[in-house]
């Protein structure tokens, strides 16, 4: 290619020029006078709307032509940052993948985020982008599809594309071999769309031949096969999930992260993805359920999550892909790195891989590359078949979606880059195909030479060889089953372990891995051939003798990456599938797998202390244990009588066990098997006092919320059990006696919660039982352990205990005691007394007197009682308080006010820490230290003094989801806010401020109310302005961070926000970031009202609820649509509508103004009300459709809005969220 055209390719004031001297396969079309132009559109960008600041800010600089912005790159020493394509060739790309010949195929997003308008065609598409003469540079480009609407998956294979558009997963086909899409097929359907930059996406094809894909935690999908539309669903809100391509079956691999965009393998076939939020990288076992950034798995009985492998954080998290390098290009340092792209951070890192157990451990070697270009947006990394990284570059001035659902208009739609980083040692000048041979073709390949490529250094062809040889199927090599082949020579003579374990594969999914070689691989020196062994036994789904004998051989295996491979192949064993019970293939009576997991369990003893291993131990048992729980505690307790111990040798795996085994007893929800349960375990002696204590700690867990009581005979059990020298026995076996009633146990307990020499952790676990016996006698004990001398601790959580304990006098003998409270027991005391109406009276009254001084209440309780449901709560708030919500304007004002001061005066670092710890610690981690109520601040939130000040300030202008305060009332009339993490049919469990975890049984939940606040509360830039400024600098500048506070550091943290006019007032907006997604075609007008305008994931039974309020008596908020009913159709409008508890509110339907209904909304007559409207007899017209929250003056008058849909029954066609 010549210089003047590299020139062209990098111009972007060249387009119609470029089109002309590169011969694009999308053939100019001419017009007189007019210049050459693409026969596809090419977008322009409309201007900007409404801007975020702080950590959402834009990019402060222009947009770099290409040529300028692969000058910027900071590289490793050799490498060179090439562009292989650019606008307009590529533009908004969001999946990339590659055909058989090398060609790029690109799917592009333009409809992102709010997708295309109800009946017109979309614009995402896919092209295929061909670098003919394979200099490096794309030079043809051709629309394989177009007419998408957020498109976001996409793959080749079978002969077709796999495209991702929710709620579908689509196969497209080209017949007749133009490049260009003339069949199409619905392979899945039931993909959620709530969240647009969380849709499925990530598409590849996995080791074992399934096709693997990423989904976000807060879309919630219920995929089905439209061929079985009424089998069950396969649910997802946060999976690794994969697609089989002959069965059509889908299941979820692995459950949980955040937004994992992407997922890769290493050479041994183990799956990664990074994620957002949270902490940024997980290796996944099949199976395994992950730690969340929010929601919980839809597999209640796990009983805990998996961890990250990361031993560090990023000042800024925001990931997209992973890429395990395992190319030909780069030096062989490079190979295993693992390599994620960090769009809030314009780069890619390299975390080094180090094997731990049955797992990994990620540690951070360095930034990969930096852009050091706001717009820089690296959201897909993959190994090309040149053996180098090509980089899928969004292009973008807006760093996240909040900024897309701020300013849909704004989000750039005439830029998109694919790089190709490539390492040519001191040879500046080196010319690198895209591809190995300019004609390259593999499908085009004998089967006999397909094999040979499984031998590969590239890990791309050997992929590619792989899925071309399954999809050529068994018969391929003209062969019987167990017959000789290729690639069977390759797996027992093969000279790497890559291509030996490319050949397993391939045998795996081709069908041709038959029960000898299976064998033979079983007793390989190579442990990842012994462990997919397993694997494939475990995939097949049939336990049959020969493989029985093969686990249980592995089972014994000294590698703990093989004896993990057993516990998955036993999973699966035992489940039809890996993360969720549903019935396997062989009845679990018939299945055998104790024996496997008996065996498994004897010869673990060196993986006791691996989680990995022990949770898909647990995950392979539980089946068996929820079959026949008895059975299975006679085997893991053990023999007391053993000479040494019976399974004690065994703990702490035993332990966990006995412990998750009586749990799910407990969710069995049946008082037999319990009681059996407890009787079972009640053979063994004091020399099992380990076990034992491990079981009655499942018991206490398992009975939080409400117990169920078994047998008297059992409870006599328990008593045996309290009598123990143990300690830990005898405690908990006490606690479990206080849940069941117990008398004997409930007066010890009362005794030793009050008694100074028993320990802390005792006292503190008998208060925790306690609370759930509402007598004098428990009421009395926590009054004596508040007046004691006790720690803030034990005090602490006896005034938690009493808020579950009731009693109408309890506000009356708390409050005296307010003066000898410490800050921490005040806290607690301030939350118990927001709980109940009876308490909030004494509350007032105190405050407004001065027993209980202002500055004493924290925030949290300020604005729970300042935005309460009854009038006369909120009322007495604001004569005790003030007004609590400050105005956006007012909002502004004060963080500009506050940027002053913190930029102003002396800096303490260490009195920030300590400041730090008062405040922001108690529900948020930071490097380790600190609570899990709120995000962790490691990696978010901080990016720049701005983001910071916006967080700590107005915590609820952008609420992070999954992070939204949560009011639950209770039947005995309590009232706790906080933080949902779980909520199941049997309990919500609620994460509070402080820390504090509250365990609700879901019978006693009268209702539960998503807010429209941040768990955070506002109020924190009250404290005295030098610890405000140290605290701040605190945060953005922790030492851990490892970048010292110098003057050019402080520069650009303060400076990082880009332009600060941003920070002045902005005009109104009916549309704003929290309500852009409910119904895009409907423009919400809503004055900024306390909890409204905002958007609620669930309120009152309803998902995906509208909060709006009235500006005042004569101002209506307002939903309004202008559209053109169709003529000789019925049309007609529909909404549910909800009022607030003790609310009301009146609801007008306009069309051009004329008054159509207008009702009174309350809550009378239940929750929702459906309204329905007939508009067929304004077909024909243009017209604006307008639905009103008219105030009524009487109490409060918030609007609840949920299913508004206007529709024309012919068509089918709905607009509706």
């Amino acid at each position: 290619m010549t210089a003047a055209l590299r020139f062209l390719l990098s111009s972007r004031f060249a387009a119609p020029l470029l089109a002309a001297a590169l011969g694009l396969a999308a053939s100019p079309s001419r017009v007189a006078g007019a210049a050459p132009a693409f026969d596809f559109p090419v977008y322009t960008n409309r201007p900007s709307g409404h801007q975020l600041s702080g950590q959402h800010a834009p990019a402060s600089t222009p947009a770099l032509s290409p040529e300028e912005a692969a000058r910027r790159f900071s590289l490793p020493e050799g490498f060179q940052m090439r562009l292989f394509a650019s606008e307009p060739m590529v533009v908004n790309p969001v999946a990339m993948t590659w055909d058989d010949r090398g060609r790029l195929w690109v799917l592009e997003l333009y409809e992102y985020p709010l997708g295309a308008p109800r009946g017109q065609k979309g614009r995402d598409r896919i092209k295929i982008l061909e670098d003919t003469d394979n200099d490096g540079r794309a030079d043809k480009v051709t629309v394989f599809a177009d007419g998408f609407n957020l498109a976001t998956g996409l793959l080749l294979g079978n002969g077709g594309v796999y495209v991702g558009q929710a709620p579908e997963l689509l196969f497209l086909e080209d017949t007749n071999g133009d490049d260009k899409a003339d069949k199409r097929t619905v392979l899945l359907n039931g993909f959620g769309l709530e969240d647009r930059h969380e849709l499925l996406n990530g598409f590849t094809w996995g080791p074992d031949g399934w096709m693997y894909l990423t989904h976000g935690v807060f879309t919630r999908s219920e995929v089905r096969d439209p061929l079985s539309p009424t089998s069950p669903a396969v649910s997802m809100n946060g999976a690794i999930a994969r697609f089989h391509p002959k069965s059509r079956k889908l299941e979820v691999f692995a459950d949980g992260t955040s937004n994992p965009w992407g997922v890769d393998f290493d050479a041994t076939g183990q799956a990664f993805v990074s994620a957002c939020v949270i902490d940024h990288f997980f290796h996944l076992v099949p199976g395994g359920l992950y730690s969340r950034q929010a929601g919980q798995p839809e597999y209640p009985y796990a009983y805990e999550l998996l961890p990250s492998i990361v031993d560090h954080k990023h000042h800024m998290a925001a990931y997209a892909g992973v890429q395990i390098y395992q190319g030909n290009q780069y030096p062989a340092e490079y190979r295993g790195a693992a390599i994620m792209g960090n769009i809030h951070d314009n780069s890619l890192h390299w975390d080094k891989l180090t094997p731990r157990g049955a797992s990994y451990t990620a540690t951070f070697v360095r930034d990969f590359c930096r852009a050091n270009d706001g717009w820089f947006m690296p959201v897909s990394t993959q190994t090309g078949p040149d053996g180098a990284l090509w980089i899928m570059d969004w292009y973008d001035k807006y760093p996240c979606y909040q900024n897309a659902n701020a300013d849909p208009e704004g989000v750039d739609r005439e830029r998109g880059r694919i790089w190709r980083m490539v390492h040519v040692g001191k040879e500046a000048d080196k010319l690198i195909g895209s591809r190995p041979e300019r004609d390259m073709n593999l499908a085009a390949l004998p089967s006999p030479e397909l094999a040979k490529v499984l031998a590969h250094p590239n890990s791309w062809q050997r992929r590619h060889a792989q899925r071309i040889l399954t999809e050529r199927g068994e018969s391929t090599f003209g062969r019987s089953l167990h017959g000789d082949n290729p690639v069977r020579d390759l797996l027992k003579n093969g000279t790497t372990l890559e291509a030996r374990l490319a050949a397993l594969w391939t045998l795996h999914t081709m069908g041709l891995l038959d029960d000898n070689l299976t064998d033979d691989c079983s007793t390989d020196k190579e442990p990842a051939i012994r462990a997919w062994a397993a694997r494939t036994i475990g995939e097949h789904g049939y336990l049959l003798p020969y493989s029985m004998r093969i686990l249980s051989r592995l089972a014994a295996d000294a590698d703990p990456t093989v004896r993990l491979a057993v516990a998955v192949a036993c999973r699966q064993l035992t489940s039809g599938r890996l993360t969720v019970n549903t019935p396997p293939l062989m009845p679990l009576h018939e299945a055998a797998t104790a024996g496997i997991l008996s065996e498994l369990f004897l010869h673990s003893t060196q993986a006791n202390t691996d989680p990995v291993f022990n949770f898909m131990f647990w995950m392979a048992l539980e089946p068996i244990v929820a079959y026949d729980p008895v059975n299975a505690i006679s085997f893991y307790a053990g023999d007391s009588d053993h000479p040494d111990g019976g399974l004690l040798k065994n703990m702490p795996l035993a332990g966990i066990v006995l412990n998750k085994t009586m749990r799910r007893v407990c969710d069995l929800h049946d008082e037999q098997w319990l009681s059996r349960s407890v009787l079972t375990l009640g053979r063994l002696t004091e020399r099992s006092a380990p076990l034992i204590a491990a079981a009655l700690q499942g018991l206490v867990e398992g009975q939080r919320g409400k117990a169920i009581v078994p047998s008297e005979e059992a409870i006599a059990t328990l008593r045996r059990f309290a009598g123990f020298a143990d300690k830990d026995v005898a405690s908990r076996a006490r606690q479990v006696g206080v849940l069941w009633g117990d008398a004997s146990a409930l007066k010890a307990s009362l005794t030793r919660v009050a008694d100074p020499s028993v320990s802390e952790p005792e006292r503190l676990a008998g208060i925790r039982a306690l609370r759930s016996q509402r007598s004098n006698d428990t009421r009395d004990a926590m009054f004596q352990v508040i007046g004691s001398t006790a720690s803030d601790a034990i005090k602490v959580e006896a005034i938690r205990a009493l808020g579950e304990l009731g009693g109408d006098s309890l506000a009356e003998r708390l409050l005296p005691r307010w003066e000898g409270l410490s800050p921490a027991a005040r806290q607690a005391a301030a939350e118990l007394l927001s709980t109940r109406e009876i308490y909030m009276s004494a509350f007032f009254k105190a405050l407004k007197a001065g027993t209980v001084k202002r500055g004493d209440v924290p925030p949290t309780v300020v604005r729970k009682l300042a935005t309460h449901g009854e009038p006369v709560v909120r009322q007495l708030a604001e004569e005790v308080f003030g007004r609590f919500t400050a105005s956006s304007e007012e909002k502004l004002r004060l963080i500009a006010a506050k940027r002053k001061a913190v930029t102003q005066g002396p800096i303490d670092l260490e009195a920030g820490h300590e400041v730090a710890r008062k405040t922001c610690f108690i529900c948020h981690a930071m490097y380790g230290e600190g609570g899990q109520v709120g995000p962790d601040l490691t990696g978010v939130g901080r990016s720049s003094l701005d983001a910071l000040l916006h967080n700590v300030i107005n915590p609820n202008e952008i609420i992070g989801q999954g992070y939204e305060n949560v009011e639950v009332e209770t039947k005995d009339d309590r009232s706790i806010s906080g933080r949902v993490v779980e909520n199941t049919d049997a309990r919500v469990r609620m994460l509070l401020a402080g820390g504090q975890e509250e365990v609700i049984a879901k019978s006693d939940v009268k209702s539960l109310r998503v807010t429209a606040n941040s768990v955070m509360p506002e109020g924190l830039e009250q404290m005295p302005e030098a610890d405000f400024r140290n605290l701040i600098w605190f945060i953005l500048a922790h030492p851990k961070d490892g970048k010292p506070l110098t003057e050019e550091r402080k520069r650009e943290l303060i400076n990082a926000g880009g332009d600060h006019s941003s920070l002045t007032p902005a005009p109104g907006r009916a549309d704003g970031e929290s309500v852009a997604l409910w119904n895009p075609e409907w423009m919400v007008s809503c004055r900024e009202f306390a909890q409204a305008p905002s958007k609620l994931p669930e309120f009152e039974g309803a998902r995906n609820v509208l909060v709006t309020h009235p500006a005042d008596a004569a101002t209506p908020a307002s939903i309004a649509r202008a559209v053109v009913l169709p003529v000789g159709r019925p049309s007609h409008l529909e909404v549910a509508v909800a009022a607030a508890e003790r609310g009301a509110w009146t609801l007008r339907i306009r069309v051009d103004g004329e008054l159509l209904r207008e009702q009174a909304v309350t809550r009378e007559g239940g929750v929702w009300k459906n309204v329905s409207l007939d508009l067929t007899r304004f077909g024909g017209r243009r017209v604006v459709v307008r639905l009103e929250n008219a105030g009524t003056g009487q109490g409060t008058e918030y609007g609840y809005w949920s299913n508004l849909k206007l529709e024309s029954s012919e068509a089918g066609k709905t607009a509706s969220r």
